[in-house]
């Protein structure tokens, strides 16, 4: 017997906001990357385009694209004497983008399953560009694999992290700031004052960009709440930065419990590749060739929430074979296989774009912390 006689109510009507199925755990590195991705427009390919950081064109080929830049001239480079000696000459550095990664999800969805359930669920409905016909099943089962597909992106993203070096320090380590837990204290040289000193030591150009979870993020969702305290500072207009939350950064090889990363705009970003663009859509063969655009983070009421291209394959399943089914290997049903695909990499400004005489040798705007709540000031005896 199917379900069609009951009464069958989805979860997500009940749930709506929280429904389990389709919630995204809260990723901001990638969304980060999304939001201030480095500016690239390329024009002169054969009259062709490549817009953004990607490594194909409009019509779908594939390109191999480098850049290339000087450092700057230090101070001590400079001469003192009225003279037509060369002080310095200029030497071109090269770099590439590059899409080592790869973040694959594919599932089968078989005509039996669907027999057992409503017609609506089999109502034809259409995604992607260009438009691929599937049902609605379908359509509702791809939003269900965003969640994994996105996380999955942002740990190896989170992975690939390089930490420059800290002008205010020499290294690259992670600095210890500590949010204070005195709300009397005038400090200087300790909680957000500090990094947003070391950014201007480290010569950012416009708002950093902060990603992290734990203690920086208890103490963001405070902010609100914070007023003068007993010191006269304001922390609560002591924002000048964009953050972005991100669970996966705690577990990250590259952070850690309580660490922060700090970034300069246009100094990191990511780097993808749509394969199925141009000549590569439509149908060919039994399968459907077409981009499709995700979200990459659970939907605010009012607000659009950021969104992600990926590949889409929906392959036609006309016989009845074997196949993986999440479990097992079994036989399966005609039906429909969908592959959603993703090939990218992370871009960071060179650790080697400023000369070695250069105060800022070794940086790339990638600085890194770690945040404490400890005790400066506080009345005897508090810890």
């Amino acid at each position: 017997m199917g379900f069609v006689p009951y009464l069958l109510i989805h979860l997500k009507m009940l749930l709506e906001q929280n429904y389990t199925g389709t919630k995204i755990t809260p990723s901001g590195f990638t969304k980060m990357l999304i939001e201030n991705n480095p500016r690239m427009n390329i024009t002169s390919i054969g009259g062709e385009s490549i817009s953004g950081m990607k490594l194909n064109t409009s019509g779908g080929q594939i390109r191999d694209v480098k850049f290339k830049y000087l450092p700057r001239i230090t101070d001590d480079q400079i001469g003192d004497e009225d003279n037509c000696d060369n002080d310095f000459g200029f030497y071109y550095k090269e770099g590439q983008l590059e899409t080592p990664l790869f973040s694959k999800g594919g599932f089968r969805l078989e005509w039996g399953f669907v027999e057992k359930y409503e017609a609506a669920a089999a109502q034809a409905v259409q995604t992607g560009n260009p438009n691929v016909p599937i049902m609605q099943e379908v359509a509702d089962q791809i939003m269900h694999a965003v969640n994994g597909l996105i996380v999955n992106m942002d740990k190896k993203l989170l992975s690939q992290i390089a930490w420059g070096t800290n002008a205010a320090t020499g290294n690259n380590a992670a600095k210890t700031i500590n949010l204070n837990k005195s709300g009397d204290t005038f400090n200087l040289s300790d909680g957000v004052n500090e990094i947003i000193s070391d950014t201007r030591v480290n010569e950012f150009a416009g708002s950093p960009l902060i990603v992290g979870s734990g203690l920086f993020d208890k103490y963001q969702s405070l902010i609100p709440a914070i007023g003068l305290n007993g010191g006269g500072v304001n922390r609560a207009a002591q924002q000048p930065y964009e953050y972005y939350f991100d669970l996966n950064a705690a577990g990250a090889p590259t952070l850690g419990t309580d660490q922060i990363g700090v970034f300069a705009k246009d100094s990191i970003g990511l780097v993808d590749i749509d394969r199925y663009v141009g000549f590569k859509t439509g149908k060919f063969g039994t399968s459907w060739f077409a981009t499709i655009t995700l979200p990459v983070e659970n939907p605010v009421e009012g607000a659009a929430p950021v969104m992600m291209p990926f590949n889409l394959q929906v392959q036609e399943i006309d016989c009845p074979d074997e196949d993986f089914d999440g479990y097992r290997t079994r036989g399966m049903g005609r039906g429909y296989k969908v592959i959603i695909s993703k090939r990218y990499g992370l871009f960071q400004q060179p650790t080697d774009a400023y000369s070695t005489g250069d105060r800022m040798n070794g940086a790339n705007g990638a600085l890194r912390y770690k945040i404490t709540n400890d005790c400066d000031g506080c009345p005897e005896g508090a810890v």
